[in-house]
């Protein structure tokens, strides 16, 4: 009589350890599975966690076989989330006027400032939650991704209470994100009109006017100027974005300077200069520089007269009038900013090597003081030489910062073209650094770029946003 075949069972675990599957084999006719065996054979393979004895149980008492079924499976690791912040506050607004349905722009919803009071909310933190971890079928320990805990807020203006977990605002003002950092700023608010009876206002920090501004008034600040009225010839100054929700009626003897972006219902007989974007309905009659890009979109977006240069380009609904007004536009940097690149340039060359020539006249004192056993420490002409050193140094770090800006605006300026959604009119001049084009005749939704020897035109790609 032949000898009886023992069949033994097959358990296959997955790769990550994490799941076993056994399969066993129909066994010959006389024989079966013990479940002695079973565990002897899951011994062999290391399986000791998270065993199914419910699922062995039924495979030996109902005499599954040929079908491959899960008897184990580890314990998955949970992760942990990282602490993060809860704002109270609006951390990113664009500072845009929305476009209305009919075409007009509304100058109301530009947010320009985020306005807290003392004891207000303004973060809440939400602490690391600790992951669990996990364990393989084998035993063998699965680690889970634990959170992180955040470092506490930065900045100054707020105060974290006891609980270590709120933060609240120490005073009255605007709160905004430099980076990583909170700070809450003092904000001066005007709550009528700005008159000349009243002085000028020079603020470090915020300034909104909720009213208008008399001719002849002087606004300065280091951070916005808001101004909910009409400005009239004054002079504003500000380290950041300017906001006129009225505009401004110049007079020729209005001047507006930022180093932010500009946004405002119209300009008249202004002189501007923004360093950042200008966004407008009207420009007439103005003396416009703008390092950024001008936007004058809306359905009555247009330039009438004046000197308009952008830098970085500029979008206007028409430009002209069909009086056939003297218009000029100037985009890219423009033969001024790469003559003044190549002087400035020149000028740190030669500031340099003056100041290499004085290196080399006090290190004659060190080798004579050294020889001589003489102190030349007070000797006149050392000192008149570090004069001059301290003097030109000081020029060379202004004139590196200058050229560091030249640089930047000559290289933004790249590609810079006049887009036209509607009408220009004749009377118009487009010019693009040496390149001039005086406009004969009217033209609709056209756009002029540069060429290597002419201003060349295309249908205008843009449109009202």
């Amino acid at each position: 009589m032949a000898e009886l075949t023992q069949q033994k069972p097959i358990i296959r675990i997955t790769f990550d350890e994490m799941e076993a599957y056994m399969l066993l084999p129909e066994p010959e006719q006389g024989t079966g599975y013990t479940d002695s065996q079973i565990r002897q054979e899951m011994a062999a393979r290391g399986i000791t966690t998270g065993i199914d004895e419910q699922r062995i149980s039924d495979m030996l008492e109902g005499h599954t076989y040929n079908a491959e079924l899960l008897i184990a499976q580890g314990k998955k690791p949970v992760d942990g989330t990282d602490g993060y912040y809860e704002y109270k506050f609006d951390t990113n607004f664009d500072g845009k006027p929305k476009l209305l349905p009919d075409g007009s722009v509304d100058y109301w919803s530009v947010h320009s400032i985020e306005s807290v009071t003392a004891g207000q909310v303004i973060a809440v933190y939400h602490p690391a939650v600790s992951g669990e971890d996990g364990m393989s079928v084998k035993g063998g320990l699965v680690p889970a991704k634990h959170g992180r805990e955040q470092m506490p807020l930065k900045g100054k203006g707020f105060d974290r209470m006891d609980d270590e977990v709120t933060y609240t605002a120490s005073m009255d003002g605007k709160i905004e994100m430099q980076n990583d950092r909170i700070v809450v700023l003092p904000v001066h608010e005007v709550s009528g009109n700005a008159e000349l009876a009243e002085g000028n206002i020079d603020f470090r920090g915020d300034i909104v006017i909720h009213g208008n501004v008399e001719s002849g008034v002087s606004i300065r600040a280091t951070g916005s100027i808001t101004i909910d009225g009409v400005a009239e010839a004054c002079m504003l100054e500000a380290g950041k974005d300017i906001i006129l929700r009225g505009g401004m009626l110049g007079g020729n003897k209005a001047s507006v300077k930022t180093k932010g972006a500009i946004t405002a219902k119209f300009f008249e007989f202004t002189n501007i200069l923004c360093e950042g974007d200008l966004q407008a309905d009207v420009l007439m009659d103005c003396s416009v520089i703008c390092h950024g890009q001008i936007r004058l979109t809306g359905r009555k977006g247009s330039i009438i007269g004046g000197k308009v240069q952008a830098i970085r380009g500029l979008i206007a609904t028409s430009l002209g009038n069909d009086a056939e007004k003297r218009t000029e536009i100037f985009v890219g940097a423009g033969i001024d900013v790469y003559s003044r690149l190549r002087v400035m340039e020149k000028k740190i060359e030669m500031t340099r090597e003056e100041l290499a020539k004085i290196e080399e006249g006090l290190e004659k004192f060190e080798i004579l003081s050294k020889e001589r056993g003489v102190s030349y420490t007070n000797d006149p002409r050392r000192t008149s030489l570090l004069r001059i050193k301290i003097k030109d140094s000081a020029m060379l770090a202004s004139d590196e910062e200058e050229v560091r800006k030249l640089r930047i605006l000559a290289e933004s300026s790249k590609g810079a073209c006049v887009s036209v959604i509607q009408e220009i009119y004749p009377g118009v001049i487009i010019n693009m650094d040496e390149l001039k084009l005086a406009l004969k005749n009217m033209a609709t939704g056209v756009e002029f770029y540069k060429l290597p020897d002419k201003i060349g035109t295309r249908p205008c790609s843009a449109g009202v946003e």
